[in-house]
């Protein structure tokens, strides 16, 4: 078993770190959330070193690179801005791989191709003001009538809604059916008749806004089902598989978070001077830095098993949980200790802790909160130890 990247996911990696350092350094993403814009040229860059069409084939406009590859893009990318990893994770890990895992040809064909080129953003509208991570008790209705679709409902938590082409919306289709069969996932424009977007105030990654999605009888086709006509009531199946994504996803923005955090600390330890030596020689700020380290090292692991397992479909709803709940943790913890680390230092903007010591709350609480994936996880060791 080998724990080390090889060439090809080094070259990756030091490829995006390299393009952020110089494009989306602190002050520029201090700047970006302080104005609320979002980065449209930084975007179109991954765009341009083929990062946005890594989760679908050759033959669909992607690259088609292995889930590694697409952990390693969302690390690098937290570590620098937590909005350009959102937006990055609802398009390229998240709808995109449902629209090429799912969708019909038409869909992919229209819709693909524009995500590789950058120009195309799809974001998730799965929550609602009463459904969170219990997403089986969504109320948006879709009312289907032959080839007709009238949408009608409201999602929350949506994000970057407001700068995306479409929205994939969860949505009940036969309110009588049971879950696995009564919900359909359905591509909506936001341009379409009866949406409204209503951006939300937040605490971090400013530049890309979290929205209200309002749906007040929108008009769509059966085309706009995500998997066509055929699919109507089979949406949840891909839902929850497109959750397992966004929860390794958001394992690895934990880990970026963590990494960058730990970066940062030990060059500040390692060039400030109290009681006449390097901190970083003392040992209680010494001893900080080892736990960050060993912390990060552990986030990574576990990342890198889920998305391995992802890769070659050997894991289950338990391992993307395991991945998320730890990094994202891990991410906390390891921000929280940079922020100790620094000192005074770090409640100032242009050092960048504080931004990450922001931003690693979220990813406990994003895409299924951490106490109800560790149900998620006792559930399936039970299952384990009873068979």
């Amino acid at each position: 078993m080998d724990f080390e990247l090889d060439d090809e996911h080094r070259a990756l990696q030091d490829a995006v770190r390299r393009m952020l350092t110089r494009h989306a350094d602190d002050a520029a993403v201090a700047g970006w959330d302080a104005s609320e814009t979002f980065p449209e040229h930084v975007y179109a860059r991954l765009a341009a070193m083929g990062l946005c069409g890594l989760t679908f084939e050759e033959s669909d406009g992607g690259s088609g690179i292995d889930e590694l590859a697409v952990c390693l893009v969302v690390e690098e990318l937290a570590r620098a801005s937590g909005a350009l990893a959102w937006a990055y994770l609802s398009t390229v890990s998240v709808t995109a791989r449902a629209v090429a895992r799912y969708g019909t040809l038409e869909q992919r064909r229209g819709l693909l191709p524009g995500i590789a080129s950058g120009e195309q953003r799809i974001a998730i509208a799965f929550t609602e003001p009463d459904a969170g991570s219990d997403i089986t008790a969504a109320t948006t209705r879709a009312v289907v009538d032959g080839d007709r679709v009238v949408l009608t409902g409201q999602k929350v938590f949506t994000t970057g809604a407001d700068t995306a082409g479409h929205v994939l919306v969860l949505a009940r289709t036969d309110p009588a059916a049971s879950p696995s069969r009564g919900f359909s996932l359905l591509l909506v424009p936001t341009t379409a008749a009866g949406v409204a977007i209503r951006k939300l105030t937040k605490m971090a990654g400013q530049s890309l806004h979290t929205c209200e999605v309002f749906l007040d009888r929108v008009p769509l086709t059966s085309a706009d089902v995500l998997g066509g006509p055929e699919a109507v009531g089979h949406g949840l199946r891909a839902a929850f598989a497109s959750l397992d994504c966004e929860r390794v996803a958001t394992a690895a923005m934990g880990l970026g978070i963590a990494q960058g955090a730990l970066d940062k600390a030990g060059i500040y330890a390692a060039q400030r001077e109290q009681f006449g030596a390097r901190i970083a020689d003392l040992q209680a700020v010494a001893h900080m830095l080892a736990d960050m380290s060993i912390a990060t090292d552990a986030a990574r692991l576990l990342t890198w098993r889920a998305a391995t397992g992802l890769q070659n479909r050997s894991a289950g709803p338990a391992d993307a949980a395991t991945a998320k709940v730890a990094a994202t943790e891990i991410g906390t913890r390891v921000a929280n200790l940079g922020m100790q680390v620094l000192g005074g230092y770090s409640y100032m903007t242009e050092y960048g802790m504080e931004r990450y010591w922001r931003e690693a709350k979220l990813y406990e609480i994003a895409a299924g909160t951490n106490q109800v994936l560790r149900s998620t996880i006792a559930r399936h060791l039970v299952d384990r130890a009873t068979r």
